[in-house]
């Protein structure tokens, strides 16, 4: 097993310059770099998909040295893949974080209740079905 790669303080400095192009702020919604996108958010993105901790690397590497705006640019029109990868992970570490949670209302998962009444009684496909009774074969040799 390999060891998970870690990110330098500048390597995530820049990814939260990269991800605020992606999420400026709005109204009350933090920019992606106020939201922690490159730390604690990258870091629950990595401890649940650590196979993409290379591919980010990779992409800081490639846009690294450029201004924000330009390099996002430049990504996603020579590398689409690339782009929407960085994309992802800046969109699943944003909205991880409780702030922009709240902000959007988004109170976690929970049961939802049913509804007891089937459906698939209303349009009487099943009718026939029903109205038949149970056919089956017997399993051989019971």
């Amino acid at each position: 097993m390999s060891m998970p790669l870690s990110f330098t303080a500048e390597e995530r400095a820049w990814l939260a310059c990269l991800a605020d192009v992606l999420i400026p702020a709005e109204g009350s919604m933090p920019p992606a770099s106020l939201a922690g996108v490159a730390d604690e958010g990258l870091d629950q993105v990595l401890a649940a998909r650590p196979d993409l901790a290379g591919d980010i690397k990779t992409i800081l590497l490639l846009t690294h040295g450029r201004e924000p705006q330009a390099a996002m640019a430049e990504l996603r029109a020579a590398e689409p893949d690339k782009f929407g990868l960085l994309a992802e992970v800046a969109a699943a570490a944003y909205f991880m974080n409780p702030r922009v949670q709240a902000a959007i209302g988004y109170t976690g998962q929970g049961p939802q209740p049913i509804d007891p009444h089937p459906d698939y009684d209303d349009d009487g496909l099943l009718e026939s079905v029903k109205s038949r009774g149970p056919i089956y074969r017997p399993t051989p040799g019971r």
